[in-house]
C-alpha cells in the first residue's frame, strides 16, 4: 500500500550543467509493512501494519511498544531501495532513545551481525545505531532492502505511532512490456523489469545494496534491458561517459580488460536502437586509443597478452575458460570497432584491425564445458549455436549457469533453434529463485541451493540451512550477496528479441524485423519502445500457422518472418 509520494531533487553538481535537471530527480514514496514476521518485548505491533500518520504526537491511541532489548521485524513486501521512516510518541523518561535499525534483502541477513557470513556495511550502511527522538521523526538509510529489524537498545520503553519503509527510484516509465500465456515466465519477466528498474537511476549501477557502482561490463546485459524497457533513456550516455572520463588510457575501465571491451560493444548496439551518429563520434578520439591498445593485445598466433582474462565470477578458476571468453570479447570488440569506424567513415586503423581479426581467426577452435565461455564464442560468431548446443549446451543444461551471463546462453540455444530449453533456462533456473520467495534477480544462483532451502521471508532456528547467508562465492559471499542485481535482468532482452521476435535491422529502429519464437508457449504479446514510439506484436497459435499481428508507428519499417 502506497502511503503517499513526493518528488525531490539531487544536489545539483557543477558537472550537471547543461543537463535537463528534470532527468536527474527522484521519487520518494513511503510504504507501510506487509507484516511483522517476528517480535520480542513488543506489544501491538500490527498496529503499524494501518497508516496512522506521518508526524509525531503526544497522544496515540494504540502505538507499538518495544521494550528495552526487545525487537519487531516487518516485512515490505518486495525488494526496495531506500530505508526507513520511524515516528516515535511521547516515551518514559521523556527522553530520546536509542534504537538499532538493521535493513535486510533476507529476513536473515537483518538479524546477522556485521561480519557473521559476509554481512557487511560496505557501499551502503544496512547496520546503524541510532538517537530516536522521543516526540519526533527519524529518517535513514539507502541501501536495498525487503526486511527492517528495529531493536530498543535503551532502558526505557520505545512508542512507535509509525514505520514507514521509504523507497527511492526513478519513477521512469517502463514502455516496454512482455505476457504470455506461461504466468511463470511472467513473473521471471517482472522481477526482472523490476530488478532492471530499481538500478537504473541517473546511472545504471549493479545493485542496490552492493556494489552501487557503475561496472561497465554488467552494463552490456543492463543497456540491453534499459533499451527494451525505458528506450532511449540518458543513464546509458551518462554513465558510458563517466567510466570513459575515468579511465585514462592505457588503463582498462573498472581495471579489468575485458570491461573496456564491453564498452565498445555497448556504443554500437546503442547507435544499433538510437541512430545517433554525433553520440557516436563523440567517441572517436577514445575509440582510437583503445582500439589501438586492443589490436596490441593479440599476438601473430592469435594468442593475447591480456593478463587478466575476467569474464564472470564462477569461470575466475577456469583458464580454458577464460582464453576463450577473452578471444570472443576481442573478436566482438574489434568488430565492433571495425563498424564503428564504417559507420563514421573514418578508415585508419582498418588495416591493424583486419590484421588482428585474422590472426585471432587462424587459432584453431578450443572447446571448453563452460557454458558462459561457449555462449559468448557464439556471441561473438566463432562458434555456430547449434555446435554449441549440440555439445555442451544441451549437456546437464540447468547446471553451472551464471546469472551475469544468463542472458548469452538463453540467446545462444535460442539461436541454436532449442526454444523450448531457453524456455525451461526461465523457468526452472531463473523461476527457482522466485519460488524461494525473491521479487527480484539475484546476483549469482545455483540450482544446488535450492536443496532443503526455504524462503528468504522465513526466520531460520539456529543451524538450519541460509539459502542466502550459506552460499555464494568470490565477492559475494553469504550476506554480502546481492539479492537485486542488474546483470541479472537477462530474461527481458530475451523475450523480446527471441520470444517476441523484435530485432532491430536498420539503425535507429527504423526498420524492425518480427519473428517470434514460442516453442511451447500458444501466445505471446509485447511492446518494444523505439525513438519513434511504440511498437506492438501478438504472436499466436492458430492450429498449424502463427498469427502475428503488430502496431508500428510512422517512421518504422516492419519485416515479418514466420
Amino acid at each position: 500500500m502506497l502511503v503517499y509520494s513526493q518528488k525531490i531533487c539531487t544536489r545539483v553538481h557543477t558537472y550537471l550543467r547543461g543537463e535537463n535537471m528534470e532527468e536527474n530527480r527522484e521519487q520518494k514514496e513511503y510504504i507501510l509493512p506487509k507484516k511483522v514476521l517476528a517480535v520480542h518485548g513488543t506489544r501491538d505491533a500490527e498496529q503499524l501494519l494501518t497508516y496512522h500518520s506521518d508526524i509525531s504526537s503526544f497522544k496515540c491511541t494504540t502505538p507499538c511498544v518495544i521494550a528495552p532489548a526487545g525487537y519487531v521485524i516487518f516485512d515490505f513486501g518486495k525488494e526496495y531501495q531506500g530505508g526507513a521512516k520511524v515516528i516515535a510518541q511521547d516515551m518514559c523518561g521523556h527522553k530520546n532513545a536509542t534504537i538499532r535499525l538493521r535493513f535486510g534483502e533476507s529476513a536473515m541477513e537483518c538479524c546477522s551481525e556485521i561480519g557473521e557470513k559476509d554481512s557487511t556495511n560496505d557501499h551502503s550502511v544496512r547496520d546503524e545505531v541510532l538517537n530516536l527522538p522521543w516526540v519526533g521523526c527519524l529518517e535513514y538509510g539507502m541501501t536495498g532492502f525487503r526486511f527492517l529489524r528495529i531493536d530498543n537498545l535503551d532502558k526505557v520503553d520505545i512508542s512507535l505511532i509509525q514505520v514507514l519503509g521509504v523507497s527511492v527510484h526513478s519513477g521512469k516509465k517502463i514502455r516496454g512490456v512482455f505476457r504470455c500465456n506461461d504466468e511463470l515466465i511472467n513473473s521471471v519477466w517482472n522481477a526482472s523489469a523490476y530488478t532492471m528498474y530499481l538500478n537504473n537511476n541517473k546511472y545504471i549501477t549493479d545493485g542496490i545494496k552492493r556494489d552501487r557502482l557503475v561496472w561497465i561490463g554488467d552494463m552490456h546485459p543492463e543497456t540491453i534491458s534499459v533499451l527494451r524497457l525505458f528506450g532511449n533513456d540518458p543513464s546509458i550516455r551518462r554513465s558510458l561517459d563517466y567510466i570513459r572520463d575515468l579511465t585514462v588510457l592505457p588503463e582498462w575501465m573498472n581495471d579489468i580488460p575485458s570491461y573496456s571491451m564491453w564498452w565498445v560493444k555497448i556504443h554500437l548496439d546503442l547507435f544499433r536502437y538510437t541512430g545517433d551518429r554525433d553520440y557516436l563520434a563523440d567517441q572517436l578520439d577514445y575509440l582510437h586509443g583503445l582500439c589501438s591498445q586492443l589490436v596490441r593485445c593479440v599476438n601473430e598466433d592469435g594468442s593475447d597478452t591480456i593478463r587478466f582474462k575476467f569474464i564472470d565470477w564462477p569461470t575466475s578458476d577456469q583458464p580454458a575458460a577464460q582464453n576463450l571468453g577473452i578471444r570472443s570479447l576481442i573478436h566482438i570488440a574489434l568488430c565492433s570497432c571495425r563498424e564503428i569506424f564504417q559507420i563514421l567513415g573514418d578508415s585508419t586503423l582498418d588495416w591493424e584491425i583486419e590484421k588482428a581479426l585474422a590472426c585471432l581467426d587462424s587459432r584453431p577452435f578450443e572447446w571448453v564445458s563452460n557454458k558462459q565461455a561457449i555462449s559468448l564464442a557464439v556471441f561473438a560468431d566463432l562458434l555456430s549455436a547449434k555446435q554449441a548446443e549440440q555439445r555442451i549446451l544441451s549437456v546437464r543444461p540447468l547446471q553451472n549457469l551464471s546469472c551475469f551471463l544468463g542472458y548469452y546462453v538463453l540467446q545462444a540455444r535460442a539461436r541454436a533453434g532449442n526454444m523450448e530449453g531457453a524456455l525451461n533456462i526461465v523457468r526452472d533456473y531463473y523461476g527457482a529463485m522466485l519460488r524461494l520467495g525473491a521479487t527480484t534477480m539475484w546476483e549469482d544462483f545455483d540450482l544446488e541451493w535450492v536443496k532443503g532451502a526455504k524462503p528468504i521471508d522465513v526466520l531460520l532456528q539456529k543451524g538450519e540451512y541460509d539459502v542466502h547467508g550459506d552460499n555464494g562465492g568470490y565477492c559475494y559471499r553469504g550476506y554480502r550477496h546481492s539479492l537485486c542485481h542488474g546483470w541479472s535482468a537477462g530474461t527481458v532482452p530475451f523475450a523480446s528479441e527471441y520470444i517476441l521476435g523484435l530485432k532491430v535491422k536498420e539503425a535507429g529502429c527504423r526498420e524492425i524485423l518480427i519473428e517470434p519464437m514460442l516453442g511451447s508457449l500458444s501466445w505471446a504479446e509485447g511492446t518494444l519502445p523505439t525513438p519513434y514510439g511504440d511498437v506492438n506484436v501478438r504472436a499466436e497459435k492458430k492450429k498449424d500457422k502463427l498469427r502475428i499481428d503488430y502496431e508500428a508507428p510512422q517512421g518504422v519499417k516492419i519485416s515479418v518472418n514466420q
